[in-house]
């Protein structure tokens, strides 16, 4: 059984999840991590945290090319 927030945070993973470890640990709890620094984005929503990771991308891209070492979702 999915939840309401299973498709915003698979669309997040399927546009960031190279650069970014994102989840939802609940209600209002959306994160992204970094995969290069692990610094955490926050937001209270999917939509939030879209605009946070697009922000933070722009000012500092995320290097796509970690495959070793990187953490998984």
């Amino acid at each position: 059984m999915g939840s309401d927030w299973d498709k915003p945070l698979d669309a997040l993973r399927w546009h960031w999840g190279d650069a970014y470890v994102i989840n939802c640990l609940g209600l209002g709890n959306w994160t992204a991590e970094r995969r290069d620094n692990h610094e955490t984005l926050h937001a209270t929503t999917p939509v939030d945290l879209r605009d946070r990771i697009m922000a933070d991308y722009t000012a500092r891209p995320v290097s796509r090319g970690f495959s070793s070492g990187s953490k998984t979702q």
